[in-house]
């Protein structure tokens, strides 16, 4: 009888696990499906981002139009660090992702104090003042030429020795296992009883604070977190093209965050990354063919709006219902 109470546990877990193990395993050949490696490493790392944009928007309910803010710091942080500091790898990322948080706490904290269309216009608010700071103060962000010179340094293991980080595919299984553990801590926030307590008020934020949840420290804590996995994304992405341009930080970077979490599919962490997947491999495809490409993007975005607005996630969750209610009727 303790066995047969066993199994089933077991294997709820295993069911559990198993968009996080198809996801680890489709990253893992995505650098030979796609065109070339480089492009495979964009995906990856705007798939971060677009999952740690979902925390907020998806999991929490909160709008913010201010996340190549995190991003781009992330970028800035990581290329001053190994330009002026250090060329040690993990300080350049840590100094990276510490110099988003800081800034998402800060933003975070002055965005909770309002809600609603206040709130979002707060961060677009934020976001260009990020942007013109950065374009500004050229003698340290390059300005409108960015940074270049940025070297990516290899990766110094004790007692083992030096990874060669120089080839496109040996830096991507390095961002690949790091994408792996950021992806697993943002799933296992969604399941805790802190990723419960962010469900509660994004269903009903009145009555959250009711039962005495401090809904402002919430939001405040949710856009730290969320700002601290674009900024890692920002900071790997920064040593990917060894380049930092001020369209890290420009509202377009945002805006295509949101088009990847929107078609993709709120609240399923999962959904973003598909949507990262389409966009930036679309991107890719249709600038190569057609100047005025960007139209194709709106077209498709105003698609998802109007008729899927559960985004792909949930017409793959849909169709697999389907599939299985068909085997089971003809079984």
């Amino acid at each position: 009888m303790g066995n047969s109470t066993i199994a089933p546990a077991y294997g709820s877990k295993l069911k559990a696990f198993q968009p996080l193990l198809i996801m680890a395993l489709a990253f893992s050949l995505l650098p030979f499906v796609v065109p070339y490696t480089a492009l495979a490493n964009e995906i990856m790392l705007f798939a971060l981002a677009a999952a740690a944009f979902d925390l907020c928007v998806g999991y929490t309910g909160v709008m913010m139009f201010c996340q190549a803010s995190f991003f781009g710091t992330g970028v800035y942080a990581t290329s001053l660090t190994l330009l002026h500091l250090t060329n040690n790898i993990f300080v350049a990322v840590l100094l990276g992702v510490l110099a988003a948080s800081i800034l998402a706490l800060l933003f975070g904290f002055m965005a909770s104090l309002r809600s609603g269309s206040y709130a979002v216009l707060l961060t677009l608010a934020f976001n260009e003042m990020v942007y013109f700071i950065a374009f500004q103060w050229s003698s340290v962000t390059g300005g409108d030429d960015g940074l270049t010179g940025i070297t990516r340094p290899n990766l110094e293991v004790p007692g083992i020795g030096t990874l060669n980080l120089q080839s496109s595919l040996a830096y991507y299984f390095f961002c690949y296992v790091i994408f792996i553990l950021a992806i697993f801590v943002l799933r296992r926030i969604t399941f805790s009883p802190f990723g419960k307590i962010l469900q509660a008020i994004r269903e009903n934020e009145e009555r959250a604070q009711a039962i005495g949840y401090n809904v402002h420290f919430y939001k405040m804590l949710v856009f730290t977190i969320s700002g601290l996995f674009m900024g890692l994304a920002g900071s790997l992405y920064s040593m990917y093209i060894c380049f930092a341009h001020i369209h890290n930080v420009h509202f377009e970077t945002s805006g295509n965050i949101v088009m990847m979490v929107l078609i993709g599919g709120m609240g399923t962490l999962f959904g973003p990354m598909i949507g990262a997947f389409l966009i930036v491999l679309a991107s890719d495809v249709a600038s190569a063919i057609w100047e005025r490409w960007l139209f194709v993007m709106g077209v498709l975005f105003i698609f998802f709006v109007l008729f899927a607005r559960g985004g792909i996630w949930a017409m793959l969750q849909n169709s697999l219902a389907k599939i299985s209610g068909k085997t089971v009727k003809s079984a």
